[in-house]
């Protein structure tokens, strides 16, 4: 069903990722290693194998088809340009996860990764069932899909930043204290509008970064809570414990290294400005399309997939209230930027 608004919360499905990924190289940055994630540039992932703007609402479409009684799919807004800015909600748990994705239109990956989540929490299976009791989940599948749009276009690099909205606004500075008129930043408002209405017991912000390594090799994800010191302490706590949730759910995965994202207490961000607003928020940067090649695409999906449902089958189970938020200071650090994989 569709709505203008997001109106009721349905039923939530989280399965446990499957993860039968390619190995990681483990040293340096001067080898490619046949099927695995160290690509050469000229192996770049094909843009036309993602989701298009067009294709994407005719994948919501479906989804809410298949299971009217179960999907709720929203339009929360439109973009400057006038393209629609759509939630999905799945589930009626008592918890709500709030998953946002591609709020940089050059960072597509968290969106694919989404759309499977979806696939999988709409499942008519005992476990889906379940899992659809226990949670709340709402997603948003593409924040900025006129950057998208933009990166999509091969003359994209001699116009505006396809980071940024067709407005020039980082979407990813209009949170919190932000001094920056939303009215320039229509898709922020309408993502901010949502929070209000859900009001998410945790949010999941994916993104991508370039390539990093530490001495456990590649880094393939890193993941922070929100860290500004006026943070209140049990916001920050639930997002550390988000964060080893996510470290614990990839640990024996056999491709993903997951390490601590750099502290930056930048209060704008989503990460700090919507834990300043007192909802639990982790930022998961994982390592950038651009530069991790076609035959990185599938194992990078699945692992976005994996941190999701990891976080949403815990949340479901009431496993989450267990975790040691001191957990998630093991993850190692991320290391120092690689810049050539091949």
């Amino acid at each position: 069903m569709r709505a203008t608004r997001v109106t009721s919360a349905l039923a939530v499905p989280v399965l446990a990722a499957s993860l039968t990924l390619p190995a990681a190289a483990t040293e340096g940055a001067a080898e490619t290693v046949p099927g695995g994630p160290w690509v050469c540039g000229e192996q770049p992932i094909r843009l036309s194998g993602l989701h298009s703007n067009g294709e994407l609402s005719a994948a919501l479409d479906r989804l809410a088809a298949r299971h009217p009684d179960v999907v709720d799919v929203t339009e929360i807004g439109r973009s400057v340009e006038g393209r629609p800015l759509e939630s999905v909600t799945v589930g009626h748990g008592e918890r709500t996860l709030l998953v946002l994705t591609q709020v940089h239109g050059d960072e597509p990956l968290g969106t694919e990764a989404a759309l499977a989540l979806l696939d999988r929490a709409t499942a008519p299976t005992p476990a889906g069932d379940a899992l659809r009791d226990g949670v709340t989940l709402v997603v948003v599948p593409r924040i900025n899909p006129d950057g998208w749009e933009r990166y999509q276009d091969p003359d994209f690099a001699e116009g505006l930043d396809p980071r940024r909205n067709s407005n020039d606004i980082d979407l990813n500075r209009t949170f919190g204290p932000s001094e920056i008129d939303l009215a320039l930043a229509p898709e922020a408002a309408a993502v901010q509008g949502l929070v209000e209405d859900v009001d998410p017991n945790l949010i999941l912000d994916y993104h991508h970064q370039v390539s990093y390594a530490n001495d456990d090799g590649l880094v393939t994800m890193s993941v922070l809570w929100g860290t500004h010191p006026d943070v209140a302490p049990e916001v920050a706590d639930d997002g550390r414990r988000a964060t080893a949730v996510i470290g614990d759910a990839l640990a024996g995965s056999g491709h993903a290294n997951v390490s601590l994202y750099p502290r930056s207490d930048t209060a704008t961000t989503a990460r700090n400005g919507l834990s300043l607003d007192g909802y639990p928020t982790v930022l998961v940067e994982q390592r950038g399309q651009q530069d991790a090649g076609q035959k990185s695409h599938g194992a990078l999906v699945r692992e976005a997939l994996a941190s999701m449902t990891g976080v949403a089958a815990a949340l479901a189970d009431g496993s989450f209230d267990d975790v040691d938020p001191a957990a998630a200071d093991l993850l190692p650090e991320r290391g120092d930027r690689v810049r050539e994989t091949c």
